[in-house]
């Protein structure tokens, strides 16, 4: 198999912000060619298909100012750093809808966009507590709960109301590990 490994010849921060940076990076193909790449540097994070003990899914709905429109999506967050993954989970299950985690089971890991962000999310299948006790939000989020049977997830994602790709991917996972 041919080696496709793209040398760093030298990486330039052009944006630092609250959750992303920005680099300029010049490389060298295999062939010796040079050429640039534009990366957003971005931790990883996780994300969480939960079901409740009656089988219903808790996902969650927020509106995505990058995609201008409110999604339906499964629960998800920024790991902080050195945090355990499966830690990350349970944190941000309890934080986004407020049911705790009975039982973790993982995924798999996806990088969204490899052609020009680093992120990867650790994707889990998580089995819920019988009730929640409450958000605990960050303060610049808002975020509902939305519970869903499998047949109205199915219907979601077949008429493209549910169509964010960690979703999709979860959902896709969970699907054929069963």
């Amino acid at each position: 198999m041919n080696d496709l490994t793209e040398k760093t010849l030298n990486c330039e921060r052009k944006y630092t912000g609250k959750i992303i940076s920005v680099d300029l990076v010049d490389i060298e193909l295999p062939d010796g060619r040079k050429a640039k790449r534009e990366v957003i540097r971005h931790g990883n994070a996780v994300a969480i298909l939960a079901r409740r003990p009656d089988e219903r899914f808790v996902f969650v709905r927020q509106y995505r100012k990058a995609a201008e429109e409110a999604l339906i999506e499964v629960i998800a967050g920024g790991l902080e750093p050195g945090e355990d993954p499966a830690e990350g989970a349970r944190r941000e299950t309890a934080e986004e809808t407020g049911y705790e985690v009975t039982s973790l089971k993982f995924l798999t890991t996806i990088i969204c966009t490899p052609g020009y962000c680093e992120e990867r999310i650790h994707l889990y299948y998580a089995e819920l507590s019988e009730g929640a006790h409450g958000q605990d939000q960050d303060p610049d989020e808002n975020v509902y709960p939305v519970v869903l049977t499998e047949e109205e997830v199915e219907d979601g994602i077949r008429n493209g109301r549910i169509f964010d790709s960690k979703t999709l991917a979860a959902w896709l996972c969970w699907k054929i590990s069963r």
